[in-house]
């Protein structure tokens, strides 16, 4: 009788942690998982993190800090390993100014990186398709990106198709947007932007872009 195969399964030497929480629950998760699911890295875990229905930024880079800390404790967070807050930016300044300057502050003090987007994700998902340097609403952009992804919906998955071989040219872009932001003397979360938002997806898709 032939025996039974003891096939063992292969073991993952992490090098590296990415820690995300985002402030939508559909859209970036979606994105961020989804690139994480094409990588299939041995090496690098990205973590997307529930936002537990607290939205607001000082709530989100919170609950980052929270799981670090459990990180921490189970040594299982080393000096590589980075922790990123992603939030949409118009709403909340206009909400809370100091609010926002408060949990911006936070975020600085416990290190917690920070990939905002001004009026939101989607101007990440527009510039994959065109330039765009001018403010806009978030229903402008949304009306704007559908002629690039008919009958669009946050619960879309993008990734990789139609966004990953766009990716570099996305990158470009956002670097554009926040040259004009230094050269007219804004702040950095101005409308619009995508501030930090291509270092962090630049962390993650490391290998595939040096490709």
């Amino acid at each position: 009788m032939p025996r039974p195969l003891n096939r063992r399964q292969p073991s993952r030497n992490i090098a590296q942690k990415i820690l995300i929480t985002c402030e939508g629950s559909k859209t970036e998760p979606i994105y961020f998982k989804s690139i994480r699911n094409d990588l299939r890295s041995p090496t690098l875990k990205i973590i997307v993190l529930e936002n537990q229905g607290r939205t607001d930024p000082r709530s989100i880079i919170e609950r980052l800090i929270e799981e670090r800390s459990q990180l921490k404790e189970n040594q299982q967070w080393n000096s590589k390993d980075t922790a990123w807050a992603v939030f949409d930016g118009d709403e909340h300044i206009e909400k809370s100014l100091e609010n926002w300057q408060s949990a911006i502050n936070r975020a600085k003090s416990q290190k917690i990186q920070l990939a905002i987007t001004n009026p939101c994700f989607e101007l990440w998902y527009l510039i994959h398709f065109q330039d765009h340097f001018a403010e806009i609403t978030g229903d402008r952009l949304r009306n704007l990106l559908e002629k690039h992804i008919p009958n669009y919906e946050k619960s879309m998955c993008l990734y990789p198709n139609p966004l990953k071989p766009l990716t570099k040219q996305a990158i470009q872009r956002a670097d554009q947007i926040a040259g004009q932001i230094q050269r007219n003397e804004l702040d950095e979360h101005s409308n619009p932007c995508c501030s930090r938002l291509p270092e962090l997806v630049s962390l993650l898709l490391k290998e595939e872009l040096n490709k």
